[in-house]
């Protein structure tokens, strides 16, 4: 049976037509997601010999170098996956694994490997092996460590290790100089490593709900910033380095313990959107009308809120706490695009 046969039989299993990818008559991507579906993975809903029968078939085309079975929720997959040794692409995504499974050994070379929200308490060594990673999804998982097995994973430019249960940033990821965007929250960390300046290529860094009462003076040195996220900390100052992140765009403070914001914020000039609500602000500086691009901001659940005319180029001043809406949906941004899906 040749991949177009292969192909159809999924199409028949499945009740519909499957993304793929052709090279002559060999299959060599396919994905098992839509956005028809309300949770978009399309054999989520199978019964468990639907999916069985579906992972085989997949088993079989050997040419595949991308495939996408996010949040279809296949509990397990069978070893026969071993056979798909051309993958550099793999999205396991939200299907609640509980292990990793050990056919990825196999594989020679991922440069893609998305293992989020897969009820997974430790990490195979033999993952350290895919020395070209570049994206490495890790996040809502029961991770307790993360290994020095994967020091050597330099090349990666997407880390997400959000909502797992490691105790502190292991040192070697502050040598991870490709990294763009980097994702940790719930932690309880309580210090940033003034390593962090090292990453001087991050654009994108979310820090969410940890411990932290201060940021190094090396954040500063992170230039190409453009997104950060350190809402639910207990962040009682900010750097005048902050200023020099003359890339920002996007910056999420709320629910610190701040009461001001360096003078040198000012330099922002690129910035778009504030939240520093949920803080400590009696008064507002006059320097925030020195940011021309700023058009949101909130400020809502401090002891004082600010007159519009504080920074008049603003165009949607929040205030208020948004009736029966959580927090994080006035953040400053939960772009997938920028920060990657947390599903």
């Amino acid at each position: 049976m040749n991949d177009l046969d292969i192909l159809s039989q999924l199409r028949r299993k499945v009740g519909g037509d499957i993304r793929h990818e052709l090279e002559g008559e060999s299959v060599v991507g396919i994905s098992f997601t839509s956005d028809d579906y309300v949770f978009q993975g399309v054999i989520r809903h199978h019964t468990v010999a639907e999916k069985a029968e579906i992972l085989a078939l997949i088993s079989r085309l050997t040419s595949l170098r991308k495939l996408d079975l996010r949040r279809c929720m296949v509990l397990a997959t069978p070893d026969e996956m071993g056979n798909l040794v051309e993958l550099t692409h793999l999205d396991l995504g939200s299907n609640f694994l509980g292990e990793v499974p050990q056919w990825i050994e196999k594989i020679r070379d991922l440069h893609y490997l998305n293992l989020g929200v897969n009820r997974l308490h430790t990490l195979p060594d033999f993952l350290g092996k895919f020395v070209n990673l570049r994206t490495f999804m890790l996040h809502k998982n029961n991770l307790r460590a993360f290994a020095g097995e994967f020091s050597g994973l330099r090349k990666l430019d997407y880390l997400n290790l959000y909502l797992n249960q490691i105790e502190d940033i292991p040192a070697f990821i502050w040598r991870f100089q490709s990294l763009r965007t980097f994702n940790w929250g719930l932690s309880g960390v309580k210090v940033i490593s003034p390593d962090i300046g090292n990453l001087e290529n991050l654009e994108y860094f979310t820090f969410v709900s940890n411990k932290i009462t201060d940021i190094p003076d090396t954040f500063g040195n992170l230039k190409n910033l453009k997104a950060t996220r350190l809402h639910k900390n207990c962040i009682r100052n900010l750097p005048d380095s902050f200023g020099n992140l003359t890339n920002l765009e996007q910056v999420t403070l709320y629910q610190n313990q701040l009461n001001a914001l360096p003078t040198t914020f000012s330099k922002l000039k690129k910035l778009q959107k504030l939240n520093i609500a949920w803080n400590r602000f009696e008064k507002y500086s006059d320097d925030l009308a020195d940011l021309p691009s700023l058009k949101w901001l909130a400020t809502f659940d401090n002891p004082a809120q600010p007159h519009a005319s504080i920074a008049p180029q603003v165009r949607k001043l929040v205030t208020q706490r948004p009736f029966n809406a959580r927090i994080e949906g006035v953040c400053a941004t939960t772009s997938s695009e920028r920060y990657g899906p947390t599903w």
